[in-house]
């Protein structure tokens, strides 16, 4: 009998710096310690299953068992604001109720590159072997292995990636360009109500595309750049203040 492939990590790594996330301080600071706790048993649900879990009846259920305090609605809440900045990726969520997200894919693979390949990966956000990237659609969408009985093909089938046009969800390079040649007035704005100078908030906005660009992330709509953009800052100028009063009370 042939043995069974292994899918899923009994372990994996895990960021020193998790907490600080602004995703995560997002969910810390509208849940507390239980929003924490649940991105964490999301994370071990999807990697126990390989890179992605399917947002079921099952799942959820199994997790309320080990989520004392927390009922389903607010789970889902939870679950949806995950989804909503960004720690999920929110087309695959959408679409087919998936949750992965390029990060947790590139940990995966990047985990299992000793494993005999599998000969189908579903839902794929990243390339696989120098492949064509996989989207999430209305149904499976499958990247074939082409690594059969020793046999390699250079050339497998290339799946086109989604039309995000209609959701205005389109690529940070150009975000970038239209924010700088656009939207002066909100980064005016931004500047208005943070009491900062308009160049600072160009350092900042930069800083921040940066950050997106080391996460992987590199789709997003303009609407959700500028909230996702507006949290971050209002975590960095919080924490560049503490810094600040720390040092005043070091020379006191």
């Amino acid at each position: 009998m042939a043995r069974q492939l292994k899918e899923g990590l009994k372990y994996f790594s895990f960021d020193v710096d998790f907490f600080d996330d602004e995703k995560i301080g997002a969910i810390s600071g509208e849940f507390g310690i239980k929003g924490e706790i649940t991105a964490i048993k999301l994370l071990c649900a999807v990697y126990r299953n390989g890179y992605f879990a399917v947002w079921n009846e099952p799942l959820k259920m199994k997790l309320l068992k080990s989520l004392p305090g927390i009922n389903s609605e607010l789970l889902d809440q939870i679950v949806n604001r995950l989804v909503r900045w960004g720690f999920f990726d929110s087309s695959c969520f959408s679409s087919v109720k998936i949750l992965t997200s390029e990060g947790i894919q590139k940990r995966y693979f990047e985990a299992i590159k000793r494993r005999k390949p599998k000969e189908e990966y579903p839902y794929l956000l990243i390339n696989v072997d120098n492949n064509a990237i996989n989207v999430c659609k209305n149904d499976k969408n499958v990247y074939k292995s082409t690594q059969r009985k020793g046999k390699k093909i250079n050339n497998p089938p290339i799946i086109p990636l989604l039309d995000f046009s209609s959701e205005g969800i389109i690529p940070i390079e150009n975000l970038k360009e239209r924010i700088f040649s656009e939207e002066t007035a909100w980064i005016e704005t931004i500047a208005m109500k943070q009491q900062l100078k308009p160049d600072e908030i160009i350092k900042w906005v930069n800083d921040f595309f940066d950050e997106l660009e080391c996460i992987g992330e590199n789709m997003k709509s303009l609407k959700d750049f500028k909230s996702h953009f507006f949290r971050w800052l209002k975590i960095q100028l919080k924490d560049r203040k503490e810094e600040n009063n720390d040092r005043r009370l070091e020379n006191w």
